[in-house]
Formats: C-alpha cells, sequence, structure tokens
C-alpha cells in the first residue's frame, strides 16, 4: 500500500512542478504515473518497458520483482499511447511446447517428471504482440562476425523495407508500431520470454 501511495504522491508532485520543464515530457511522465498507479492497485504483476532507462521491469504492486537491461533500442511508425495493453501473443520461430503428463490419483506429481519449462529453454529471438498492431522484437546482441551480419540485414530492414512498410500501411491506412530491443545476454532475452505471459499488461514509456 505504501508504494502504491509513493506513485500517486509521484503523479500529484509531478503534474505541479511542470514550471520550468518540458510541458510534454513531464505531461506525458504524469500520464505514465496515473497509469501504473491504476494497474499497481490490483493484485495483478505487470512489465514496464522504460525506454529512456533502458530497462525491462516486472512490477506487482509498484513493486520491482525483477529487471532486465536494454542495451539498445530503435522504433518505427506510430507513437505508442500511454495506456496499458495485453501481451496478445508471443512469436518465435522455436516455440517451447510443456509437455502434458496426467499424474496418478494420490501421487505428488514431481518437478522433473512434470518437465516444467525452464530459463535455458526459451528462444532468444522472439516477437511479443500487442493491441494497436504494435511489435516489439527481442533479441540478444552479438559478437563477431555473427553481429557484422545481423547489422547488414539490420540496415536492410531500417533504410528500405521499414519505409516501404510504411507507404504500403498507410496507403492501407493501417498503422502500426515497431520496436527492436537487443537485451545484452541470451539469459536476458529467455527471461523476459518466460516472465511475459499472454494477457500479461505492459506499459511502454518514452519520455517524448
Amino acid at each position: 500500500m505504501k508504494r502504491i501511495l509513493s506513485l500517486m504522491c509521484g503523479a500529484a508532485i509531478l503534474a505541479g512542478t511542470t514550471v520550468g520543464q518540458s510541458d510534454i515530457a513531464a505531461a506525458g511522465k504524469t500520464a505514465f504515473l496515473e497509469q501504473e498507479f491504476a494497474i499497481a492497485k490490483t493484485s495483478a504483476s505487470y512489465f514496464v518497458f522504460d525506454f529512456d532507462a533502458r530497462v525491462i521491469v516486472l512490477k506487482a504492486r509498484g513493486f520491482a520483482l525483477k529487471s532486465w537491461s536494454i542495451a539498445t533500442v530503435r522504433k518505427w511508425g506510430r507513437p505508442t499511447a500511454m495506456k496499458a495493453y495485453p501481451l496478445e501473443k508471443k512469436s518465435a520461430i522455436n516455440k517451447p511446447q510443456r509437455k502434458n503428463i496426467t499424474p496418478k490419483p494420490g501421487d505428488p506429481p514431481k518437478d522433473a517428471e512434470l518437465d516444467v519449462l525452464e530459463l535455458d529453454k526459451m528462444p532468444i529471438r522472439y516477437t511479443l504482440e500487442l493491441p494497436d498492431k504494435i511489435r516489439i522484437h527481442i533479441r540478444p546482441q552479438t559478437k563477431g562476425f555473427k553481429r557484422f551480419l545481423g547489422g547488414i540485414g539490420r540496415i536492410f530492414s531500417w533504410t528500405l523495407v521499414q519505409p516501404l512498410k510504411t507507404v504500403f500501411r498507410a496507403v492501407k491506412k493501417s498503422p502500426y508500431t515497431d520496436i527492436d530491443i537487443v537485451v545484452p545476454t541470451e539469459k536476458e532475452a529467455k527471461g523476459v520470454y518466460w516472465s511475459f505471459f499472454e494477457g500479461q499488461k505492459c506499459l511502454l514509456y518514452w519520455s517524448e
């Protein structure tokens, strides 16, 4: 409760101290705190993608439960709104599947028998699909020749494919948002995938 009250107070303070600051940035931060306060009042956990602080945070009632660093981030398309977005789908080439096992009556299941999805089974490259045609692409940093090849592919995508996609979507009146996030390690990429489940809400924060 104290954490929730602090969020509310923070929103009130920011709302009253916009003098001498960027009105747009202050209003955006206030709107973000108001949205987080609304989610924090519930018992559900939620994600915060703070692109200014370069961090992804899993929270519950305003408290940070786990965080993952963002190495780099790029955005293309329509600006995102300051509202809670539920995760609609996680897409990956090799999406992990849970093995279904029915335990015998009266026999408590064992973790090994249930084959619970462990962190090392999670994909490292995937897409988080949100409403309003928002797609968040997450991948880990690479080194050496792999990084060089990946850089060429991304240059092609962001300088040719994305502009063409933008024009095509504009003609069809179907705006979209693509967000490309690179995390420092494979472990962090797997951690976000493992922790973020469908239906869970998230906030996307940019100061501008």
